[in-house]
């Protein structure tokens, strides 16, 4: 093996640097054949390489410069408000309101016209009004033969009504309704399966002068009269019988007691004229509505 001296290597070294630093060649060169070189021109040799490693010699590595410190930015500007002067506000002159003159108003009166009381004018009686008058013979047209009559108790007295007057008997409620302005005989309406009927203190109408209140408390029935809403409060009801023309003792003045149309002697009862009644209790009835 051929022994390569320090200053080959150094030059292989030298070459290969070349080769590195400069592009490659496609064509590789041949390994020079060593030669025979002088001492002297040796020297030179050494001395031109000196050189050139002096001359290509790597440069210091330098630490790079540090960077600029980043200018500071710049300060933002200060806008400048344009000063704009408001205006005071004018002052608020209030409105002065003058009163209004005091409106003098005359006040007048009215005119109250008088007070005129209404007359009370009572209908004059009509032909419907009065009773049937009776026969030339003292008695009424139902009693011109026998008839038959129906006895009843009011206040211990016995009353007699023909059959053909009467309308229907009910036992006499506790809840009768009153009605303002009516008779003090009146006891209120009675509740019937047909109507409401008028009941009539029977008592305090045929005998005021005799009346007594206990008679409220034993009245137990109602006998309505035929063709009229009215009817009679009883205390009890007896059986019917049949009279004579000749048993009863009529009545030739009516003046006092127009209602009454006999007496029967026999049966100590009081013969009741049912039409002049009735007539009666609705006369009664008109003048109470005229009034109230």
């Amino acid at each position: 093996m051929q022994r390569v001296s320090p200053d080959t290597a150094l030059q292989h070294y030298f070459d290969e640097l070349l080769n590195e630093a400069e592009p490659q060649v496609a064509v590789a060169l041949a390994e020079p054949e060593p030669a025979f070189v002088e001492p002297a021109v040796e020297a030179e040799r050494q001395q031109e390489l000196q050189r050139l490693l002096q001359t290509f010699a790597l440069p210091a590595v330098t630490a790079p410069a540090p960077a600029p410190a980043p200018a500071p930015a710049p300060a933002p500007a200060v806008v400048v408000a344009e000063v704009v002067s408001i205006p005071e506000p004018a002052p608020v002159v209030a409105n002065v309101v003058t009163p209004a003159p005091p409106v003098t108003r005359t006040v007048v009166e009215p005119v109250v016209p008088p007070v005129v009381e209404p007359e009370v004018i009572v209908a004059p009686a009509t032909s419907e009004d009065e009773p049937p008058a009776w026969n030339t013979n003292g008695r009424p047209s139902w009693a011109q033969q026998r008839f038959d009559v129906l006895l009843f108790q009011v206040s211990g007295l016995t009353l007699a009504v023909p059959l053909m007057s009467l309308g229907q008997i009910q036992p006499l409620t506790d809840e009768l309704t009153p009605l303002f302005g009516q008779a003090d005989w009146f006891m209120g309406l009675q509740p019937t399966p047909s109507g409401k009927i008028r009941t009539v203190n029977t008592a305090k109408f045929v005998m005021p002068e005799r009346y007594d209140e206990n008679f409220l408390k034993t009245a137990r029935y109602v006998v309505s009269i035929n063709g009229v809403p009215w009817g009679l409060a009883v205390d009890s009801v007896n059986q019917p019988i049949t009279l004579m023309p000749e048993d009863v003792k009529w009545r030739s003045e009516r003046g006092k007691r127009p209602w009454l149309a006999g007496t029967v002697k026999e049966h100590m009862c009081a013969l009741l004229d049912t039409e002049t009644m009735g007539h009666m209790l609705v006369a009664a009835d008109k003048n109470a509505k005229r009034l109230t």
